[in-house]
This record gives structure tokens, C-alpha cells and sequence, in this order.
């Protein structure tokens, strides 16, 4: 049986991160960026980034974790979420 089949809630993707440091100060920004990048890689933030690549649940609650582990309160902003 095919997992997409199920009767579960459907997974949303979020697709670009442009205002995702708006809420933050700018060394925290930086800190948070350069660990998304060290865990990712470079290319692959920066098409997430732009929204070139779709973010998975299992991706936005890691950047979640990165965010919460330098401070930050509310949730990360995403540009637009989709249906997976």
C-alpha cells in the first residue's frame, strides 16, 4: 500500500524562506543561517530559500529546533505553504 494513501492528514510543504529572519536580530540571524547551511549545505539552503525546492515537515521542524535552540519564541514564517 502506497503511504500517500492513507487517511491521515495530508503533509504541507512550505515553499521559500525570504522573511524568515525578519523577527530576529541580525546575530542571531547569522548564527541560525550558518547552522541551516552547515546541515543542509549551501545549495540546498539557498533553493529552499527561494523557494525553488519545497520544505518537508520533517525539514521545517528542524529549522524549528535551530530557531528555538537560539532563542527564538515564535515559529518561522514561510513564504507560502502547499499541500504535499
Amino acid at each position: 500500500m502506497n503511504a500517500n494513501h492513507t487517511n491521515e492528514t495530508p503533509e504541507m510543504w512550505a515553499q521559500g524562506m525570504s522573511n524568515i529572519y525578519d523577527e530576529v536580530s541580525t546575530s542571531v540571524a547569522s548564527a541560525i543561517k550558518q547552522e541551516l547551511m552547515d546541515h543542509f549545505g549551501k545549495g540546498l539552503y539557498y533553493r529552499m530559500k527561494s523557494g525553488e525546492k519545497n520544505i518537508t515537515a520533517e525539514q521545517q521542524a528542524f529549522i524549528a529546533e535551530v530557531f528555538a535552540r537560539h532563542g527564538v519564541t515564535t515559529p518561522p514564517v514561510y513564504d507560502k505553504m502547499i499541500q504535499a
